[in-house]
Protein backbone atom coordinates (compact mmCIF):
# COMPACT_ATOMS: atom_id res chain seq x y z
CA UNK A 1 0.00 0.00 0.00
CA UNK A 2 2.87 2.34 1.01
CA UNK A 3 4.17 2.13 -3.13
CA UNK A 4 0.73 3.47 -4.09
CA UNK A 5 0.65 5.99 -1.58
CA UNK A 6 4.50 7.70 -2.91
CA UNK A 7 3.35 6.89 -6.31
CA UNK A 8 0.29 9.34 -5.91
CA UNK A 9 1.55 12.06 -3.49
CA UNK A 10 3.67 13.76 -6.47
CA UNK A 11 0.40 13.87 -8.61
CA UNK A 12 -1.43 15.43 -5.94
CA UNK A 13 1.53 17.49 -4.64
CA UNK A 14 1.71 18.66 -8.71
CA UNK A 15 -2.32 19.02 -8.86
CA UNK A 16 -2.37 21.44 -5.70
CA UNK A 17 0.81 23.42 -7.04
CA UNK A 18 -1.32 24.29 -10.47
CA UNK A 19 -4.31 25.27 -8.34
CA UNK A 20 -2.67 27.46 -6.42
CA UNK A 21 -1.50 29.07 -9.84
CA UNK A 22 -4.89 28.82 -11.01
CA UNK A 23 -6.12 30.70 -7.67
CA UNK A 24 -3.51 33.57 -7.80
CA UNK A 25 -4.61 34.45 -11.70
CA UNK A 26 -8.37 34.59 -10.81
CA UNK A 27 -7.13 36.61 -7.77
CA UNK A 28 -5.27 38.72 -9.93
CA UNK A 29 -8.09 39.03 -12.66
CA UNK A 30 -10.89 39.56 -10.25
CA UNK A 31 -8.86 42.81 -9.16
CA UNK A 32 -8.42 44.13 -12.44
CA UNK A 33 -11.16 46.74 -14.12
CA UNK A 34 -13.45 45.25 -16.61
CA UNK A 35 -13.12 45.62 -20.25
CA UNK A 36 -14.34 48.92 -21.61
CA UNK A 37 -17.68 48.26 -23.46
CA UNK A 38 -17.08 47.95 -27.36
CA UNK A 39 -18.53 51.33 -29.00
CA UNK A 40 -21.58 50.75 -30.71
CA UNK A 41 -20.31 50.96 -34.22
CA UNK A 42 -18.44 48.26 -33.81
CA UNK A 43 -21.43 46.61 -31.92
CA UNK A 44 -23.06 46.65 -35.23
CA UNK A 45 -20.57 45.77 -37.54
CA UNK A 46 -20.45 42.29 -35.24
CA UNK A 47 -24.06 41.60 -35.28
CA UNK A 48 -23.97 42.32 -39.52
CA UNK A 49 -20.64 39.97 -39.55
CA UNK A 50 -22.39 37.89 -36.99
CA UNK A 51 -25.47 37.53 -39.25
CA UNK A 52 -23.42 36.74 -42.21
CA UNK A 53 -21.62 33.73 -40.96
CA UNK A 54 -25.14 32.72 -39.81
CA UNK A 55 -26.04 32.54 -42.91
CA UNK A 56 -23.24 31.22 -44.96
CA UNK A 57 -23.22 28.18 -42.00
CA UNK A 58 -26.53 27.79 -42.72
CA UNK A 59 -26.05 27.24 -46.44
CA UNK A 60 -22.91 24.85 -46.09
CA UNK A 61 -25.50 22.69 -43.87
CA UNK A 62 -27.83 22.63 -46.30
CA UNK A 63 -24.95 21.60 -48.84
CA UNK A 64 -23.52 18.86 -46.98
CA UNK A 65 -27.07 17.44 -46.23
CA UNK A 66 -27.68 17.16 -49.55
CA UNK A 67 -24.25 15.22 -50.21
CA UNK A 68 -24.57 13.40 -47.50
CA UNK A 69 -27.78 12.27 -49.08
CA UNK A 70 -25.90 11.87 -52.23
CA UNK A 71 -23.33 9.38 -51.16
CA UNK A 72 -26.05 7.75 -49.05
CA UNK A 73 -27.53 6.65 -52.02
CA UNK A 74 -24.42 5.74 -54.25
CA UNK A 75 -23.32 4.18 -51.49
CA UNK A 76 -26.82 1.97 -51.04
CA UNK A 77 -26.67 1.57 -54.82
CA UNK A 78 -23.19 -0.02 -55.01
CA UNK A 79 -23.85 -2.20 -52.38
CA UNK A 80 -27.14 -3.81 -54.27
CA UNK A 81 -24.54 -4.66 -57.05
CA UNK A 82 -21.78 -6.01 -55.30
CA UNK A 83 -22.65 -9.70 -53.73
CA UNK A 84 -21.85 -10.34 -50.08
Amino acid sequence: MKDIENYKLPHVQDALQRLERALVCLESAAGKPRAKPEPAGETVALAKKFDQLSRAHGALKETTGRVARGLDGAISRLSALIPD
